[in-house]
């Protein structure tokens, strides 16, 4: 139990808006076992994921995971979700969203003082500490490595970036 934080890869795809695309993920098994033009769509982009005892198949992917870093929820929360902190949101992520908060990172490890102003943490239910202490500071560390490596690698004329949270 906790604040775990995604962000995740959707495919675009050819004919389908977003809004569609996540529908159709949705009731992939539905479209799977129709055979239909939706699944046909889909098929291409599917891909097969094997953990423990357990496999499925998704559109989606993971391409980064957080687990109570609130200060980079409360980033997420205040700039794409207006404030408001729902148990469970997704919201789509931009290049320049990455960038602004890249640079928000780099700021607060430049400054090495506390970022009360810059990324300040957000309390929360199982959220963890909301000190400014070396755990704070390596999660800043990590989402920055993180977020040079999207910035720079991650395809977003092909895929939409998306974040997700669960606490």
């Amino acid at each position: 139990m906790g604040l775990d934080m995604y962000l995740v890869s959707l495919p675009k795809i050819t004919g389908m808006d977003y809004d569609e695309i996540v529908l159709a993920s949705a009731q992939m098994s539905k479209h799977k076992a129709d055979q239909d033009e939706i699944y046909e769509k889909l098929k291409p982009h599917i891909k097969h994921f094997k953990e423990y005892d357990s496999s499925w198949s998704s559109i989606y992917e993971e391409v980064a995971y957080w687990r109570k870093a609130n200060q980079i929820h409360n980033w997420f929360v205040e700039t794409l979700h207006n404030g408001e902190d729902d148990p469970l949101f997704t919201q789509e992520v931009t290049k320049e969203n990455l960038l602004d908060l890249n640079n928000l990172c780099l700021q607060v490890l430049k400054e090495k003082e506390p970022p009360y102003h810059i990324l300040p943490t957000r309390p929360g239910c199982f959220f963890g500490n909301l000190s400014y202490d070396s755990y704070y500071y390596r999660e800043i560390e990590e989402t920055q490595a993180l977020l040079s490596a999207l910035i720079n690698h991650f395809n977003f004329e092909t895929h939409y970036l998306l974040y997700q949270c669960s606490w």
